[in-house]
């Protein structure tokens, strides 16, 4: 379950939301600007680093237990 303490370690899941913003937790307000890369098929390289580059930013815990709750008042807008 996401809401599990250790979820986080072993979390691979991924959202785009419709403005083109990646999330890369859904307990995060954060999300990185994809639009830009989305516009043009010759783009595909550089999405898939930025891409990348994000994961390996990816924290290991969504502080959820902390009560930080992000985006989810609003997964509809992401997808969820």
């Amino acid at each position: 379950m996401p809401y599990e303490k250790n979820f986080c370690a072993n979390c691979n899941r991924l959202r785009v939301s419709a403005k083109g913003k990646l999330h890369l937790c859904l307990f995060t307000e954060h999300g990185v600007d994809l639009r830009d890369l989305l516009q043009s098929h010759s783009q595909r390289t550089e999405l898939i680093e930025r891409l990348h580059g994000q994961l390996q930013a990816k924290k290991e815990t969504h502080y959820l237990h902390d009560g930080v709750t992000g985006v989810t008042q609003h997964l509809a807008s992401i997808g969820g």
